[in-house]
């Protein structure tokens, strides 16, 4: 593998082939571990890129939040699993494996020094002020400190060039380092580019990778499934770091955008990460409850999609702290269309902040109560029209994606054997 400069990597510079990517981790004697951090999207990245490299022809292994998976084959248990792996991967018998590097493990357990070849960081805090003052960011600082620490001294960085505290913060300047960015103008962008500095980004609707002279246009976004032709902001985010990734590790850039093409995550191996399913022609997206500062990118993704009718349920919403609730109805009920509360009876007090929040907009929803979050699905169910977008922020997200992945096969039945009939 040649040798990589310092700072910024050239992509003249990278690895020809993923072979001379491995090859050279064996020389130093480093494992081929990918580790992928941040506050959101962690998840949904381990498993873009895991599609890549295995559409490449690479044995992997991965382990996020929903636990561990080899070979394409869900392990039961966590520890025992990824220890099986890393052995697998000793003995030639895996080619990669990507972490997910959650900022609480990070920071409870650590991380072994001097360990990961390939880091990623997605975001932190998507430059809110408030959410630096918290004390998740905080941790999740620490937690920065401990993956500077847990790379090895030839690793590659790749890093949010949007947040200003993933690539101009604690790991400003560390190592090797590929950008990302909505736009090839972002500030940290156009210093790393200048300095002849490898990155990813979006221009005139394509994903591109390369140096400020030298980039390809590996495919549209219109291309890529779950871009939604772009108009989810952060998921672009995510494809850029897979990207960023991928061809660091010297997956090539026609394998790269064919995977990217290819590629439909399955919504029960990643349930709340802005997970879509299609009932009937109308999209209902299904995510976990998040502080303000990080629900307003999805929703300003949700607002983007067509829709003759915005429909938002919501219930306990616990990852949300008090104080934030009010900012969270008022974000939730902009633009009218029907909100769903349940669940009102567990915390009176906090759903009352919630609906103070809903009825300061100017034009406020439709507002409906039901017992329970199987109810509020029933409910928007019953009444759900085509081309209808459902924005969920589920209390208990794989149980709300295995209920709308029933309805949604119940209708294609219900459509199928109604076209067979009039066929008849």
């Amino acid at each position: 593998m040649k040798t990589l400069p310092t700072h910024s990597p050239r992509s003249s510079m990278l690895p020809d082939d993923f072979s001379a990517w491995s090859g050279g981790l064996a020389d130093r004697g480093a494992p081929p571990v990918i580790g992928i951090a941040g506050s959101r999207g962690k998840s949904s990245v381990v498993h873009l890129l895991d599609a890549i490299v295995g559409f490449a022809g690479a044995r992997t292994a991965h382990w996020t939040d929903s636990g561990v998976t080899i070979g394409g084959r869900k392990q039961r248990g966590e520890l025992l699993p990824w220890t099986r792996a890393l052995g697998l991967l000793g003995a030639g018998e895996l080619d990669v494996a990507i972490q997910e590097l959650d900022w609480d493990m990070v920071h409870a357990v650590g991380l072994p020094r001097g360990a990961y070849p390939v880091l990623a960081v997605i975001n932190l805090c998507v430059n809110n002020d408030a959410c630096l003052l918290q004390d998740e960011t905080l941790r999740a600082l620490r937690a920065l400190r401990t993956i500077r620490e847990a790379a090895h001294p030839d690793a590659l960085f790749v890093l949010n060039a949007d947040d200003w505290a993933v690539a101009g913060g604690e790991l400003e300047g560390e190592g090797n380092q590929i950008l990302v960015a909505q736009s090839r103008d972002t500030p940290l962008m156009r210093d790393h580019l200048a300095r002849g500095g490898a990155a990813a980004w979006v221009e005139n609707g394509d994903i591109r990778f390369g140096t400020e002279h030298a980039a390809d246009a590996l495919l549209p976004l219109a291309e890529i499934p779950i871009t939604h032709d772009g108009a989810v902001g952060f998921l672009t985010t995510n494809v850029l770091t897979a990207v960023a990734v991928a061809r660091g590790i010297g997956i090539s850039a026609s394998t790269v955008a064919n995977a990217l093409r290819l590629y439909h995550p399955d919504p029960l191996a990643l349930p709340g990460s802005f997970t879509t399913i299609d009932i009937g022609g109308a999209l209902v997206i299904v995510d976990r409850p998040a502080p303000p500062w990080f629900l307003r990118a999805p929703l300003r993704a949700v607002a983007r999609l067509t829709a003759t009718r915005h429909v938002r349920i919501i219930g306990r919403a616990s990852a949300i702290p008090d104080d934030e609730l009010h900012e969270t109805g008022r974000m939730l009920g902009r633009g009218g269309g029907l909100c769903v509360l349940h669940s009102e009876d567990d915390a009176p007090e906090r759903t009352q902040l919630l609906r103070s929040g809903i009825a300061a907009n100017e034009v406020p929803p439709i507002v409906i109560h039901v017992e329970s979050e199987a109810a509020a699905i029933d409910s928007v169910l019953r009444a759900l029209r085509p081309d209808d977008v459902v924005y969920m922020l589920a209390d208990d997200p794989k149980t709300a994606v295995r209920r709308l992945q029933r309805a949604a096969e119940r209708k294609a039945e219900a459509d199928l054997d109604a076209r067979l009939t009039a066929g008849t």
